[in-house]
């Protein structure tokens, strides 16, 4: 890439991260973030949700992809995406708020009927606060991570200017695409996002060739094709054990 267009790709990148960093301040995590107790009829299931990730065995596992035009602050309609995926799955997710800790749980298979079942927080009734939250914790992405069982390495530390990965570091240049993911930008071409999943947790989401800055910070259009997409755990984290905490107290 000459200078010239590594300049003009800097300079955008950096103008759409400043202009994103002021909306991402004001984003609220939503009602269904939290630990629930799912009531089926044979006996009580756990499920952990982060503002945009269904939990799994202890990690993120399916990201939640709002439906435009069936959301209202009682109810989120979700396209779902399995980690590693790169088209969404063939279930989709609806929940429903009816009451300050309560929510009914629908999934629908295409040719299925739909399956609903009544849902009680079992975390703390200010979801804000909660620790699946994504809200007001983009800082904490910088830092150094733990590779998980889903990850190809040890350990991720991340500046906004270096990326070393098990003691290769990285020159790149990196900077918030919106609230809970930062952008991470290697000689003009976008490389990665880092973003927070919610709970200890954060996915290195690696781009396939062809991504460029104005993709990558656009806030109206997902990426859905990563080349890869590895889980991190932040060391010092809180989370599981607080989550393991409210799942204990199912009944």
């Amino acid at each position: 890439m000459t200078k010239t267009r590594l300049h003009a790709a800097r300079a955008a990148f950096l103008a759409a991260a400043i202009a994103l960093s002021g909306t991402a301040a004001h984003a609220e995590s939503p009602f269904h973030t939290g630990v629930w107790q799912v009531n089926e009829p044979t006996g009580p299931n756990g499920l952990v949700v982060s503002d945009w990730l269904v939990f799994e065995n202890g990690l993120p596992k399916r990201w939640l992809y709002r439906r435009a035009g069936t959301n209202d602050q009682n109810q989120f309609d979700f396209l779902v995406r399995n980690i590693g995926e790169s088209t969404y799955a063939p279930v989709q997710i609806r929940v429903y708020r009816t009451g300050d800790h309560e929510m009914k749980y629908t999934t629908f298979v295409k040719g299925a009927e739909p399956v609903e079942h009544p849902a009680k927080r079992l975390s703390i009734p200010n979801y804000k606060n909660s620790c699946l939250s994504v809200e007001n914790k983009g800082e904490r992405l910088f830092g150094t991570w733990a590779g998980t069982t889903a990850a190809s390495f040890k350990r991720l530390r991340l500046s906004k200017t270096k990326l070393t990965i098990d003691g290769q570091t990285r020159n790149v240049e990196v900077a918030p695409v919106r609230v809970g993911r930062l952008g991470i930008v290697e000689n003009g071409q976008p490389v990665a996002f880092l973003t927070d999943a919610g709970g200890d947790y954060a996915v290195l989401q690696w781009f396939k060739p062809g991504i460029d800055t104005a993709t990558m910070g656009d806030p109206k259009k997902e990426i859905l094709d990563f080349a890869r997409e590895e889980i991190v755990r932040w060391p010092g984290g809180t989370c599981d054990r607080q989550i393991a905490s409210r799942l204990k107290a199912m009944k």
